[in-house]
């Protein structure tokens, strides 16, 4: 496994939807570096309303959603967003790092 360099603990996975369509979406995602990033994403997505399964690929970033209903675009970044790994401890952290003007 790769080092993790301190500057990406600071920054949570951000994502954005590349297809968005009624079988499935999707989601190309930045800032996804461990197993344990991409299956909290993989957990958070399947626990949206309309969302049949999900998976998420950490070599290539992305992550494929099987939907049965009509899901906002909005609700999928969230959930990535809410998956980020130790989120309270990256806000404190970014706090901490703009305190200090890095």
């Amino acid at each position: 496994m790769p080092w993790i360099k301190p500057h990406r603990l600071l920054r949570a996975p951000d994502s954005r939807v590349t297809a968005l369509d009624e079988p499935g979406a999707t989601l190309q995602i930045e800032g996804l570096f461990c197993g344990v990033c991409a299956n909290r994403v993989t957990n958070s997505l399947t626990q949206l309303d309309g969302v049949e399964s999900a998976s998420c690929d950490l070599e290539s970033a992305q992550a494929t959603v099987q939907l049965t209903g009509p899901v906002d675009e909005h609700e999928l970044r969230q959930a990535v967003l809410d998956a980020a790994y130790a989120k309270p401890l990256r806000r404190a952290a970014e706090r901490a790092a703009r305190a200090v003007g890095l």
